[in-house]
């Protein structure tokens, strides 16, 4: 049975008009993504696009947004976005420039789509899976769409780019050093499959890889903040992460030949006992931080949003298991971590050297020079 929305309602009456706007969301054929496209098209955008890979899936969710859309002025346009690949990706954010310009300009980019606990293959391209499609392919894409955001930003008064981190960015660091995942390797070298995760306290190579995406979701905000900041323009970077929600990105991630010790429990029970525990959100509860950074009026440059509650899993004789859940609050505002500078839970996210690093390696791997 899925989780009942909590918080949602009244979050999206408190959210403004979007009259006028152009959003572009990745990753919307189900959970987070699908919840911001809906509410996109229920706050009046002008126009909203959606971004996946083409499948039966995506055809499903997008004639459901264009229902959702019928009778109002909001145009839904669907664009294919392969992330697996950063010809598709080019090709998408070229493509999304010529349907946003129609709208004078670009509001929102929301680099949502991810991958999560995927075996160590390589894309053709010929880096990790998860580090393409979570990070380097929506790099690109950034790239490609800055002077649509910026046209934006210039006749509304601002315009946003919003990436979906994790609170996965915390962990995988003290296995492999920040930017290791960036570089062209062979399958099978950054840590291989054996021993994704297991329910207390460990990271496996799996896992591991899809923290780091996750850390270069929320480090790339905070290098894009700062350098707009330096160049003054009214184009916004911010971050979100969605906490634990009942979406199908555990369960597909989880769905390799690999061993894995709650695998099979994920497709099965354990989601349905973290549900009656109270530990899981909705997919729309678990949208919240993603949409207050698209569309909410308190928004600025280099923010954080999270979940601001707990919900705590005891686990016998272990540590126990902490996961984000309810309406979003801020954990970095306009790049600064609000508990200080001696605040270690954010201080990966902020660090010089991590933000020096992904924009280097980042420019490399897409072949791009990203100047803002």
């Amino acid at each position: 049975m899925p989780v009942a929305d909590k918080w949602y309602p009244a979050f999206v009456e408190s959210l403004p008009s979007l009259e006028g706007k152009c959003i572009a969301i990745t990753g919307t054929t189900s959970g987070t993504g699908f919840v911001c496209a809906l509410t996109a098209v229920q706050k009046g955008a002008a126009a909203v696009l959606l971004l996946n890979r083409a499948s039966s899936r995506a055809t499903e969710a997008d004639k459901l947004i264009v229902e959702a859309a019928e009778g109002s002025k909001t145009a839904v346009h669907s664009v294919v976005c392969d992330l697996m690949s950063l010809d598709s990706a080019k090709k998408a954010a070229e493509e999304t420039v010529k349907l946003a310009n129609k709208f004078g300009g670009l509001d929102v980019f929301a680099e949502n789509a991810g991958i999560m606990a995927m075996p160590d293959d390589r894309t053709k391209d010929g880096y990790d899976v998860q580090i393409q499609v979570n990070h380097l392919s929506h790099f690109l894409m950034t790239s490609i769409l800055m002077p649509s955001l910026e046209k934006a930003s210039k006749a509304r008064g601002e315009a946003r780019i919003v990436t979906h981190s994790s609170a996965a960015r915390f962990l995988g660091l003290q296995k492999l050093p920040f930017g290791a995942t960036f570089e062209k390797c062979e399958a099978n070298t950054l840590g291989g499959n054996s021993g994704a995760v297991k329910l207390m306290n460990f990271v496996g190579p799996q896992i591991m890889r899809y923290c780091h995406s996750k850390l270069a979701n929320s480090v790339f905000v905070m290098a894009l903040h700062e350098k707009l900041a330096a160049k003054g323009s009214k184009v916004k970077a911010i971050a979100a992460e969605p906490g634990i929600a009942d979406t199908k990105l555990m369960v597909n991630g989880f769905n390799t030949k690999t061993e894995v010790s709650v695998a099979g429990s994920l497709k099965s029970g354990a989601l349905k006992m973290f549900s009656c525990i109270s530990v899981m959100q909705s997919a729309a509860d678990g949208a919240l931080p993603l949409m207050a950074a698209c569309f909410a009026s308190d928004a600025a440059s280099g923010d954080m949003y999270c979940p601001s509650k707990k919900a705590v899993l005891p686990t016998g004789a272990g540590p126990k298991i902490i996961y984000n859940k309810g309406p979003p609050f801020k954990t970095i505002v306009a790049g600064v971590p609000i508990y200080g500078p001696s605040d270690k839970k954010e201080r990966d996210t902020v660090k010089p050297e991590n933000l020096a690093i992904l924009w280097e390696k980042s420019e490399a791997a897409t072949g791009v020079k990203f100047t803002v």
